[in-house]
């Protein structure tokens, strides 16, 4: 069982076969972090929440008895376009063999 820390909770969601969970942000707001469950097969909204810290809206989704799988958005970006198990994926693999250089950073890692 995966859970939210202060370091991943903008890198992905909690999810497991049924649910999914995550934190977003509103800067501009009295309570700027707002908890979320949603059922992923429908769409549908379990239940809302804002804090108006974060360590309060971790504690509550990792508090819920689920056996969370923590899911990453990106397993690529930061230098890893393009190599390994990302492939040539987002603005990489986009362009054309002839929009690329040498010195490109698509051709480096550096997407």
């Amino acid at each position: 069982m995966e859970k939210f820390t202060a370091d991943n909770y903008k890198k992905g969601f909690l999810m497991d076969e049924e649910l999914m969970a995550g934190i977003a942000e509103h800067e501009d707001s009295p309570e700027p972090f707002t908890a979320y469950v949603v059922k992923h097969t429908t769409g549908e909204s379990l239940g809302v929440q804002h804090f108006t810290t974060l360590f309060e809206a971790i504690r509550t989704l990792n508090a819920i008895p689920r056996s969370w799988n923590f899911e990453a958005m990106s397993r690529c970006g930061q230098g890893k376009c393009g190599s390994g198990s990302c492939g040539k994926s987002g603005s990489c693999g986009k362009k054309e063999a002839s929009e690329t250089s040498e010195a490109s950073p698509c051709n480096t890692g550096q997407c």
